[in-house]
Order: C-alpha cells, then structure tokens, then sequence
C-alpha cells in the first residue's frame, strides 16, 4: 500500500458535482432494453431508483466543464493559480488524445499541466492522493475532475450491468491555501488487488483487441464477470484499506463521523460500512438516485454531504473507494 500524509496542510474547495439532465428510472432501462422485468425486482436488487444518462450528443468533457464550471461559480475560484489539471476518467472523449488538454479552452486555462488518471471507481480519491503531491511539490493549485460516462458503453442484453450505471462528475481545487477551503487533507493511500483485476473490463478497443479487429460486438460493452466473486472483493477492498489507513494514523473508526463509500450499488455499500462497523446515519448514500458512477462517485456523494448533510466543522470524513483493476483508494479529511 502507498500511505501519504502531507508534511505540510493541503486543502480541497469544493467540490462541485454535475448529473446530466436526463433521469433514467428503472422503468426506463427497463423499456430501453426491451426485458419485461418488474421495476421493483430491479429496485431490490440494487437499491437503485434511477440514474442520469447523457444524451448521444454529450461526452466526457461536457460533464467535466460543467462540474469546473459550478466550482468556478460558486467558490470564485482564481483562475490564474492553477498550474495542473488532473481528470480521472476511463470514458474519455477519445481512445488518444487524452481528453484532459481537450478541456483548457472550455475552462479559461492555458499552458498548464494536463494528465488524465485512469483508476476507474478509485478516480476521484486517487486525483486527491495525486494533487496533494503535486500541490505540495510545485506551490501551485490542482484542479482535480473526476468525469465518468458509463451510458454509452452499456449492452441492452445485459441487465446485470445495465441496470447499475450511470453518468457524472465531480471537481474540486487543491490547494495550499486555506481560505474558503471546504475540507482538509489528513491522509491518503492507494492500493490494489490484482486478482480480479480483469472481472470489470470492457475487452475491445485497447492495444490488446483493437475496435477495428473485435470480432465479436460484445467485447466492446462494460461487463461484470463472477459477481458474487466481485461483490466479495469490493467489500474486503474497501473495508480493509479504510482499515489501514486509519491504522497508519493510529484512529479507529469510531473516530470518523462521516464515511463516504464509492457509490457501487446500495448492498455493497452497506455491506462495507457494515463490516466496518459504522452507523447507518454517519454513511453517505447517493447511489439511489445516481446509480454506479464510477471514478465521480464518491466526487458526487462528497459534494452531497457538503451541501445537503449536517456536516459539522472539524468533522473527520473518510472517503472509500474500490473497483475494476482492483485499485483502491481511500482519504480522511477534516471538514472547515
């Protein structure tokens, strides 16, 4: 495991999220695939009421300027101090280039760093174990979006992936600078566990099976393999790398007030804060209505606690995540 703590305070503005326009209930997939299947079955199955969906027209960069844009807008963000731009993402505009350059028009930037992050489900936690790093190295702020569109890569024959994802994103500043800062960095750490590193994969389009030589139109959907299998090890990955870090930092988990779990489907998340042994009241829960979003959920569920939950000043925050590669990351921050 890779444990970072900041020798010297490193804060997060924001931050912000963005859900596209278009609500996705469950009787929606339903009908957008063609499976005479109860609502209701779907709803007990994952504990997910609906999702956003992007429209075919609409990309990755739409939903990471429009998250920039809220944060922007609503903590007067001073452009010209941002020296790095981090986007995690695996849905990018384009297989090459990376989508992150694509976005400094939209923004107002120009001749600044630019790196797109590709940790899927573990985006947005690891961009902040990236971005304190590089706040701490250069002095200046980091922009850090997590933008995750899992639409478009959905197979209608497949219910049990289909009906679990949907789109957004997330973004926040890190900086040095304390003031008008939402939360504070503590500690961070990325792991991975490379025995189901390929049960989540879309198989077409890389270097390995190219588009233009995929046999097969399955091949280029999302699909989840082994689920009991991958439920199992999303709960140990989770659950056991918040243990670690708050070992590390010699807490317990009694100390943290609020958890903020990736967003995977509604049993995952209770079954880790579960096992974890937190209360049901300190868990942040937007997978109702979000569904999966991928590296932006827990960008998402942050930016929900912030705004919507009482969250106190001086309360300890943890945010948990885990998904395909095996890649897990996990931060604790102290709200201001």
């Amino acid at each position: 495991m890779s444990f970072f703590k900041p020798a010297h305070p490193v804060y997060l503005v924001g931050p912000t999220s963005y859900l596209p326009e278009r609500v996705m209930t469950n009787e929606a997939v339903l009908e957008w695939m063609g499976v005479e299947v109860r609502a209701s079955w779907l709803s007990h199955r994952t504990g997910i009421q609906e999702r956003r969906w992007v429209e075919e027209s609409q990309a990755c960069s739409d939903l990471a300027l429009a998250a920039a844009h809220r944060l922007f807008e609503q903590h007067g963000v001073e452009r010209q101090r941002i020296t790095q731009l981090v986007l995690a993402t695996i849905s990018g505009d384009f297989p090459s280039p990376p989508t992150s350059p694509l976005l400094l028009p939209g923004l107002g930037l120009e001749a600044i760093g630019v790196l797109d992050l590709g940790a899927a489900c573990a985006g947005f936690a690891s961009g902040l174990y990236t971005c304190a790093s590089f706040t701490l190295a250069t002095g200046g702020d980091q922009l850090l979006i997590a933008s995750e569109i899992r639409s478009k890569f959905l197979n209608k024959k497949d219910l049990a992936t289909a009906a679990i994802f949907g789109d957004g994103a997330a973004a926040c500043l890190v900086t040095r600078e304390p003031a008008g800062a939402s939360f504070q960095l503590l500690a961070t750490e990325l792991s991975a566990d490379s025995s189901v590193a390929d049960i989540i994969a879309i198989r077409a389009g890389g270097s390995r099976l190219p588009s233009h030589l995929n046999p097969e139109e399955d091949q280029a959907f999302l699909k989840m393999q082994k689920g009991a299998t991958l439920f199992m090890k999303g709960v140990d990955l989770m659950s056991s790398s918040a243990e670690s870090l708050l070992r590390r930092l010699g807490m317990t988990v009694e100390e943290v007030d609020w958890v903020v779990p990736h967003q995977a489907n509604l049993h995952l998340v209770r079954a880790t804060t579960d096992k974890l042994g937190v209360a049901r009241e300190k868990v942040v829960e937007t997978v109702q209505f979000t569904g999966n979003t991928s590296g932006a959920s827990v960008g998402i569920a942050l930016a929900h606690l912030r705004e919507n939950l009482p969250l106190k000043p001086g309360q300890k925050v943890l945010l948990v995540s885990a998904g395909a590669g095996g890649s897990s990351a996990c931060a604790l921050l102290e709200s201001r």
